[in-house]
């Protein structure tokens, strides 16, 4: 139950970043190859922080994908009385 919650969690954050950022809709509508993800991740995440999530990942047997999935859905959490806001202050434009 919690990894369809995570999902549908992962799923509006995606929805979220997808509506106000063109570069990602470009990457998003090629192939959705890994190459393109990954050329993604790395503009995205500084090298310094990606090595931690790496490390951390490897130290909690979780994919590194999967361990910054958990943290974007725990930030957006932290953040969702703002995330709410802004919805509703896009709805109104």
């Amino acid at each position: 139950m919690a990894a369809k919650k995570t999902k549908k969690n992962i799923k509006k954050f995606k929805q979220a970043l997808l509506s106000n950022t063109s570069f990602i809709k470009e990457i998003e509508s090629d192939d959705n190859s890994s190459q393109h993800q990954h050329i993604l991740a790395d503009e995205v995440i500084d090298t310094e922080v990606r090595e931690k999530f790496q490390l951390l990942a490897e130290y909690e047997g979780v994919e590194e994908k999967e361990l910054i999935n958990m943290a974007l859905v725990h930030y957006l959490r932290l953040k969702g009385l703002q995330l709410k806001k802004a919805i509703k202050q896009k709805g109104e434009n």
